[in-house]
């Protein structure tokens, strides 16, 4: 450990963002609590029946301690956390890597969200997953309609008021070979990631592969 690194732990001391532990060097995260991020799942049961996209892949539940990361890099907002992320996310890639000529792309986020967060989180991960994974990463997506937040929203409600949100920038799309890694954090009920693979097959995408952080254990 630098000088300057034990002289920074002195004077403003960190504390793991999970448990409130004092940390001490580089990390953002306790070892303890990085040791209890569950392993890549060896497999995932996808079934394209009523998805718009062709394969789904997640790094761990959305319980334990992965929520309580993502929960912190959302909503204290803690945008160190964006290097921890990326590099689960990243675990998530090495094991199931996408074909060589995809491009990254991301789910957008609101305007009030953006306000509220200060930044654009799900961008920022993707923008370090792009340069982790050497994978081109373009915005496909904007949102067209802002809507009300759909947290605490029914299945039903959230794949209602989804319809028509997002709309794709073609432009960017025609640069592509057709192929779209479409990131965003947690997969809830996949009305999400489902519209903008929607909206990205009328355009003309030929293989949308979902990567996600989390997936709600919720049924």
């Amino acid at each position: 450990m630098s000088v300057l690194t034990e002289i920074c732990d002195l004077f403003f001391p960190r504390y793991c963002p999970t448990c409130g532990k004092k940390i001490v060097g580089k990390d953002v995260i306790c070892s303890e609590c990085m040791a209890k991020v569950p392993a890549v799942p060896a497999s995932h049961e996808f079934s394209g029946r009523n998805w718009y996209f062709d394969g789904f892949f997640y790094r761990a539940h959305y319980s334990g301690i992965m929520g309580e990361i993502i929960r912190a890099y959302k909503y204290i907002p803690r945008m160190s956390l964006s290097h921890v992320l990326s590099d689960l996310f990243l675990e998530l890639f090495k094991r199931f890597p996408p074909p060589n000529n995809s491009v990254i792309t991301c789910v957008p986020i609101t305007f009030d969200s953006l306000k509220t967060k200060g930044f654009d989180h799900v961008k920022r991960l993707s923008l370090e997953v792009s340069k982790k994974i050497n994978v081109n990463f373009l915005n496909l997506l904007e949102v067209s309609h802002q809507m009300k937040s759909q947290v605490g929203l029914s299945p039903k409600e959230r794949k209602a008021q989804i319809i028509g949100k997002y709309s794709v920038i073609r432009k960017n799309l025609y640069k592509t070979s057709g192929i779209v890694v479409l990131l965003d954090d947690v997969f809830t009920t996949g009305a999400t990631v489902n519209e903008c693979s929607r909206v990205l097959k009328a355009e003309g995408a030929s293989k949308i592969l979902v990567y996600t952080l989390a997936k709600s254990t919720k049924k």
